[in-house]
């Protein structure tokens, strides 16, 4: 009898011991990077046999597989949301804002993981790179809804989000009140809105 599997889970969604299995794997990533993510290692920080990972998944890269799908399924997801949900660009922009400084729809430390992954990794590169490239272009929308003519919508899109990727990058540590005080001064060099 073969194992279940994500994909043949109700809705595609995974099984709770799958979701175990990946959590510790997505820990393992941020710990240690995609060479980190082994399966003798893995089975050990569940306390369970290295039989049980093979009832689930089919080899260590459809685990990687669930790895990448979950950073695309909630980090872009949840940022694309931000963005193109209904209100005023100015409302918009501070989902997003409020989505990275939050931390609860949207993983840094797993951010900064896929992306390290992806130095490695031609196929995992290329999925970053489409991903970039949509969050991009779904704050130069809110930038051309705000008026702004549409290269410079880019220019200014690409400023904020290389801007956000450069602080999880620098590992720059400020409390949550740092960060909001900062908050006003930073939209406005960044996006010229007024907050």
């Amino acid at each position: 009898m073969a194992g279940t599997k994500q994909d043949d889970a109700p809705g595609g969604t995974a099984t709770p011991v799958e979701r175990d299995w990946i959590a510790a794997a997505r820990e393992m990533l941020i710990e240690g990077g995609v060479s980190a993510v082994q399966i003798n290692p893995l089975a050990a920080r569940l306390g369970v046999t290295r039989g049980g990972f093979y009832w689930r998944f089919k080899n260590r890269q459809d685990l990687l597989d669930h790895l990448l799908r979950e950073w695309r399924d909630g980090n872009v997801r949840a940022f694309l949301r931000a963005a193109d949900r209904a209100g005023t660009p100015v409302d918009r922009y501070r989902r997003i804002v409020r989505l990275w400084m939050e931390g609860r729809d949207f993983d840094a430390a797993l951010d900064s993981a896929i992306r390290q992954w992806g130095r490695v990794e031609p196929e995992v590169a290329e999925q970053v790179l489409q991903a970039d490239e949509e969050c991009i272009a779904a704050l130069a929308r809110i930038f051309v809804d705000a008026g702004q003519e549409e290269v410079e919508a880019t220019v200014r899109a690409r400023i904020v989000y290389f801007h956000q990727i450069g602080y999880w990058a620098l590992g720059i540590r400020e409390t949550q009140e740092q960060r909001r005080a900062l908050a006003p001064v930073y939209t406005r060099l960044l996006t010229g809105f007024d907050d």
